[in-house]
């Protein structure tokens, strides 16, 4: 089996039946996509009402101020949210390069190239080098966030029982307390 064949089965076997045609237009069906919209609209709704306000304070009208203030917010958020985005996407990475490259092949199966290379090509130098490689990696890594959140709710868990059974509190099952340190 050639490698692109073995990224077109990876990818089908690993994509959503109902959202192919969404996640090959870009990763547009996974909900957490939505947090860049929400993002920008959020900040477009609070400088837009805030350059309204003054606008028509000064000029006694708010519609080019509304326009102005409301499209710079957007510009403003969204590139905040993917700034910070990119940041968390590249330090994942780090940490769950198998994970990141399982979604960077099932998102992009028309990129063939990236199950060519094992884990060690997987880097944040790697990914940081230029804006489609950035984007790629985030749109990837919101797709991975259940599989993520997965990890930390698991890790998250382990410690929980393993202080629980160094004797880290005291107490029934029904309102466990801190031991006070002596």
């Amino acid at each position: 089996m050639s490698v692109q064949e073995y990224a077109v089965n990876e990818y089908t076997a690993n994509a959503q039946p109902h959202f192919n045609l969404l996640r090959i237009l870009g990763g547009w069906g996974n909900v957490n996509m939505l947090r860049s919209m929400l993002a920008g609209t959020s900040t477009a709704a609070v400088l837009g009402l805030s350059a309204a306000i003054v606008g028509s304070s000064i000029w006694g009208t708010a519609a080019l101020p509304f326009i102005v203030g409301s499209s710079l917010g957007f510009v403003l958020g969204s590139t905040r949210w993917y700034i910070v985005a990119v940041k968390e996407s590249l330090l994942q990475l780090d940490n769950y390069p198998a994970i990141l490259r399982l979604h960077l092949i099932a998102n992009f199966p028309w990129k063939p190239e990236l199950g060519r290379h094992n884990l060690d090509w997987y880097n944040a130098r790697r990914f940081s080098s230029t804006w489609q490689m950035k984007s790629m990696l985030v749109a990837s890594w919101l797709t991975a966030q259940p599989a993520l959140d997965e990890i930390r709710s698991r890790t998250e868990a382990a410690l929980v029982d393993n202080y629980l059974r160094q004797g880290g509190f005291e107490g029934d099952d029904q309102a466990a307390t801190p031991r006070e340190s002596r």
